[in-house]
């Protein structure tokens, strides 16, 4: 990726966020990276010379924050990388009108209007956005069905927009990894015991075929190749980086 690139990528604090971009800045590009966690981002920031934005990506107030910050420090934006995402657990019993809020107000409200702010600069650059899901859209988990439907709602927007956008030269597609070891899947951040999270991933792991759980680093580079212009002809696509596990 040339150097004039630009990148942003949400909830780049830690897991396939930081990974991204370290790639993107192996590859020359610059970056812009927020997340919640401001250490954590910093040193994210050290290691790939990125600017940062430590904000909560679900305040209404973040997504214009974030392009006002991009287009003053680099005047453009070439890839958009959707990443921020929760992934909180809660059977049907227990998924209440807040349960559901919350997921969708980053899973999905704030990658709409982000996108949408960050449309004008897009359509500039002829650039493209990459949505990371997930292969439970498809192939949902017990215990995960508004996290499921929530990623169910991005694989549609990224289906609907690459139509709306490809006269345009906006490509738009889909990443949706299998079972990542990354800290969204702490026990804390998905509302679980230790006891459970362990119990959860040995079961996890038998429904994998290839029987392990993935690396961040192993989802960054597909991000970066439906970015780059090896995926010129590509939109509307959906990759799936889950050691097995498929779109239905």
């Amino acid at each position: 990726m040339s150097e004039t690139k630009v990148v942003l990528i949400t909830g780049a604090s830690s897991g396939i966020g930081e990974a991204t971009a370290k790639l993107f800045a192996a590859r020359g590009a610059r970056i812009l990276i927020t997340g919640r966690n401001e250490a954590q981002l910093r040193a994210v920031a050290e290691k790939t010379g990125a600017k940062l934005v430590a904000a909560d990506i679900a305040d209404p107030e973040t997504p214009s924050r974030l392009i006002r910050e991009v287009e003053r420090a680099y005047g453009r934006l070439d890839t958009l990388v959707n990443n921020a995402g929760i992934a909180p657990i809660a059977p049907l019993s227990e998924s209440s009108r807040g349960h559901v809020d919350k997921i969708f107000s980053v899973n999905v409200s704030a990658v709409i209007e982000l996108t949408r702010l960050a449309l004008p600069l897009l359509l500039k650059s002829k650039g493209s956005v990459v949505n990371v899901a997930s292969v439970v859209a498809d192939q949902p988990f017990e215990g995960m069905g508004v996290y499921s439907a929530s990623k169910a709602a991005l694989l549609a927007l990224t289906r609907s927009w690459a139509k709306e956008l490809a006269t345009s030269g906006v490509r738009v597609n889909a990443v949706s990894p299998g079972p990542i070891a990354t800290p969204i899947f702490a026990a804390e951040k998905m509302g679980v015991t230790p006891q459970m999270l362990e119990a959860m991933g040995a079961g996890i792991k038998e429904r994998v075929p290839m029987k392990r759980l993935g690396t961040s680093e192993e989802v960054a580079p597909v991000i970066e190749f439906l970015a780059s212009s090896a995926a010129s002809f590509v939109t509307g696509a959906e990759y799936c980086v889950g050691g097995g596990i498929e779109a239905a």
